[in-house]
């Protein structure tokens, strides 16, 4: 008979809070001494042929707090040096262990199959960004034919603010065009290297090209070189960053409806 618990013992917490879910064949040579979120121990959760990282955690909704990201991006940065993984979003918690079983058996397929396209590779990202705080006095310059409609319509004086307005809308398609352009040269020369890429949309109106490229561990040091050929090819305004390595965020995909799954798994035969 279990030994009841007196009221100065603490209950292990039934949540699970996940950091990626990894194929099972390589949990036994994965060290997790890194503290996951609220300094607790990480350890996998095994189904078939997939493991979930996970620590316990009473559920409950956690805020994005900077030592709680950290803790996240830690947890993910010791597993992403060991195995293939797939990542999953800051906070999402699992009432239990059942429930995490139950979600790798729900999605095995699909989870493989992303496994597999990621392993062997990390995440970079390549930013393209214009240093001159000023860029439409930029663009002016540097486009003629952005310079030809401001000159033409500054050319009897103070334009109407419908006139303004159109000139503006004449500079953002200019501007996307000559982003496409230099998104295209930057594949280009990147398409060697990267195994799949994703352009996301720039932030501001200073950057210019902002995209993820999934890249072989072993072509990174390829990756830079590459870049750093793209850089000196561009106008000295121009400033180009590589970051990462990251887990593959861009090129996955975790489909987590906890309550599906937990419906799914009851009304199994």
């Amino acid at each position: 008979m279990p030994r009841a618990k007196t009221r100065h013992e603490k209950a292990t917490p039934e949540g699970r809070y996940l950091y990626a879910v990894v194929p099972m064949e390589a949990v036994d040579s994965l060290n997790l001494d890194t503290p996951g979120i609220e300094g607790a121990d990480v350890h996998p959760v095994m189904s078939g042929r997939l493991a979930a990282i996970v620590s316990d955690i009473e559920p409950q909704t956690l805020r994005p707090e900077r030592k709680l990201l950290r803790a996240h991006s830690a947890v993910l940065g010791q597993v992403m040096d060991q195995a293939p993984m797939l990542p999953v979003a800051f906070g999402i918690i699992a009432s239990s262990e059942r429930e995490v079983r139950n979600l790798l058996a729900e999605h095995v397929d699909d989870f493989l199959t992303q496994l597999h396209a990621v392993k062997g590779n990390v995440e970079l990202g390549l930013r393209i960004r214009l240093r001159d705080p000023d860029a439409f006095g930029y663009y002016v310059q540097a486009l003629p034919e952005l310079k030809a409609m401001r000159d033409d319509l500054y050319r009897e004086g103070e334009p109407s603010r419908e006139e303004k307005i159109e000139l503006g809308k004449s500079f953002v398609g200019l501007l996307n065009d000559f982003r496409e352009a230099t998104a295209d040269k930057v594949l280009d020369g990147i398409k060697s290297v990267a195994s799949q890429t994703v352009v996301n949309e720039p932030r501001n109106e200073s950057e210019v090209v902002n995209l993820s490229a999934l890249v072989p561990h072993k072509k990174v040091g390829a990756f830079n070189t590459a870049v750093k050929k793209l850089g000196a090819s561009l106008p000295e305004n121009f400033q180009v960053d590589v970051t990462g390595p990251w887990p593959p965020y861009n090129f996955t995909q975790l489909r987590i409806h906890f309550e599906e799954v937990e419906e799914a798994a009851q009304g199994a035969p």
